[in-house]
């Protein structure tokens, strides 16, 4: 049994003209530390019918690199901002078939023992592709791998293209491999690669196209640092990001915006958490580019909910008023516009940078300041979060103790409290076990729901101004105010019934303690 225990490696999406622009570039070339190579491999993927490999994380090949055969197991793992760690296994070969025996006298041997997986085991899909390695030497004394990768996969009658770089580091910091895709960026327009050659080959081979992608609990270990939860649940959200934004490019549904900003805002809300682990100046950047790029996505979402959940119920309600369909089909132009825009922003290659320096200040050791303000990092997680929890929990209190005289204004402050603490309450529910989480997570989000309801009311009113400015003529002017009316006796709705859903959520007690 050969190979290294852990793979760490960088996958960076490309054009496939621009392979050997990538291969040339000065950033490479500065780290070059030998001949480049060029091999073709082919390799076939196993499962069994019910998936049994896949279900467990594990994936089975069987690969021709040049004359040699290896047989690889590659298990567990995790990927977020194009950054992919996984246990990797490797034996060499005499034939193009899988060698069971082999797996024996591994980590995996109880699942491959089953009967039904080593009776069912059966090829699911190829990848053909020349891999042309360029061995790297970085500057901190590391050594590395850039591979380019074309070719195609190959399952149940269907071809999909590969075009991919992968930066390999054996030893040191990821840093280094996000500097280097950083440097290439400039110049040559790079996606990071959120899935990994076997996920996409059991995709095409089950036809099985990714929804968007919510936000999950994140595995947290009562014995971590704060710094190590801290940055778990950053590297989630930036995963979170990554699996919707194909889907925000294409338009395809309304859902992957969503999701993509939701995991925008809970990266947000982690970094302003962390201010610790970067330097100030890095950090103040990355904060104040995210909240950029959550501006630039937000009118997008506006029209979205307007257009697909304001507008319909009002319509239906009155099938009789014209000028309600005209705002409808007005309505269905500017969101269609925004959607637009927003996939632009998606697209750009500075949503791949931001995402790049991301990863860089979240893996460079040398951004966490070593001074006295940031010892706590060093501190059980559960500890930081139980102080975070309350620190919020009594600023959301103060606040909800005025919700019944509260003005619009203020009652956004609240909102923006609450979803402060939900988010926090997410994050570190997993440090604290048992259902008093569940429950309290729960009670919040529903006093969430009738805040977001009463600022989507004030947004509304935002956006038939921006309607009525729009298009030669204006919209019918009664229609407009039958829309406001249902808006604002929605608002008054959610008024009264704020003040039962704030007692609800003060008889639950914070969990953290």
């Amino acid at each position: 049994m050969t190979g290294t225990p852990t793979e760490i490696e960088l996958k960076l999406l490309l054009e496939p003209r621009d392979g050997r622009r990538l291969l040339r570039h000065p950033a490479v070339m500065a780290l070059k530390a030998g001949r480049a190579r060029t091999l073709r491999f082919v390799a076939t993927y196993f499962d069994t019918p019910e998936r049994d490999l896949g279900r467990a994380g594990i994936a089975l090949r069987v690969r021709q690199e040049g004359a040699r055969w290896i047989q690889t197991v590659k298990a567990g793992g995790e990927g977020a901002g194009g950054l992919h760690r996984r246990e990797e296994i490797e034996w060499p070969l005499a034939a193009d078939r899988v060698d069971l025996a082999l797996l024996a006298d591994s980590p995996f041997a109880k699942l491959f023992s089953r009967p039904r997986v080593r009776e069912g085991l059966a090829p699911v899909f190829v990848t053909e592709f020349t891999r042309t390695s360029v061995p790297l030497a970085f500057p901190d004394g590391s050594a590395g791998e850039l591979a380019l990768d074309v070719g195609e996969i190959r399952a149940a009658g269907k071809v999909e293209p590969i075009a991919e770089a992968e930066i390999e580091m054996r030893g040191g910091s990821p840093a280094t491999a996000f500097a280097l895709a950083l440097a290439v960026c400039d110049d040559i327009p790079l996606r990071l690669g959120a899935a990994s050659k076997a996920e996409r080959g059991f995709a095409l081979a089950e036809a099985r196209a990714p929804g968007p992608r919510k936000a999950a609990a994140v595995a947290l270990d009562p014995r971590m640092t704060a710094g190590e939860a801290l940055r778990r649940i950053a590297w989630a959200a930036i995963g979170q990001m990554q699996a919707n934004e194909a889907g925000t490019v294409e338009a395809a549904d309304p859902e992957y915006l969503h999701q993509l900003r939701v995991g925008l805002r809970r990266l947000r809300s982690i970094l302003a958490l962390a201010r610790a682990p970067l330097a100030a100046s890095i950090h103040a950047a990355l904060l104040d580019d995210l909240r950029a790029l959550q501006q630039a996505l937000g009118p997008a979402r506006d029209w979205d909910v307007f257009a697909t959940e304001t507008l319909p119920p009002i319509v239906a309600a009155f099938p009789a008023v014209t000028g309600l369909k005209g705002i409808r089909v007005r309505a269905g132009q500017l969101r269609r516009a925004h959607d637009r825009e927003a996939a632009e922003v998606v697209a750009a290659r500075e949503f791949q940078k931001r995402l790049l320096r991301l990863g860089l200040a979240l893996t460079d050791a040398t951004l966490a300041p070593r001074d006295e303000a940031s010892a706590w990092l060093g501190k059980p997680a559960r500890e930081y979060a139980a102080g975070i929890l309350d620190s919020r929990h009594r600023k959301l209190g103060k606040r909800g103790a005025r919700l019944a005289t509260a003005t619009a204004e203020e009652r956004h402050a609240t909102r923006i409290a609450g979803k402060k603490l939900r988010y926090a309450a997410e994050f570190f529910a997993p440090l604290f076990p048992g259902k008093r989480a569940k429950r309290f997570a729960g009670a919040l989000a529903e006093l969430q729901d009738v805040l977001g309801a009463l600022n989507d009311a004030a947004v509304t009113t935002k956006l038939l101004g921006e309607l009525e400015g729009a298009g030669k003529t204006p919209p019918d002017a009664a229609s407009v105010g039958i829309v406001r009316g249902w808006v604002g006796g929605a608002a008054h709705h959610g008024t009264t019934e704020l003040a039962a859903r704030w007692k609800a959520f003060r008889r639950h007690d914070p969990f953290w303690r």
